[in-house]
């Protein structure tokens, strides 16, 4: 997976704890938690996604 992935999945899990604070004010509280559910599955996607940074391509020139 890519950053653009990373960021992707992060992007979602922000979504669905926005949605899920309309939901549980607007009395569907059983949907609210199901979104919940999706942002931690998202969050944890995102953790599990292989970060690299600039020093491994900073590295990876020198020979």
């Amino acid at each position: 997976m890519t950053l653009g992935d990373r960021t992707s999945h992060l992007h979602c899990a922000r979504v669905y704890i926005a949605q899920s604070r309309h939901f549980s004010r607007a009395g569907h509280r059983d949907f609210a938690f199901l979104l919940l559910q999706w942002a931690g599955d998202q969050r944890r996607q995102a953790a599990a996604t292989k970060q690299e940074g600039l020093q491994i391509d900073l590295f990876a020139c020198v020979s």
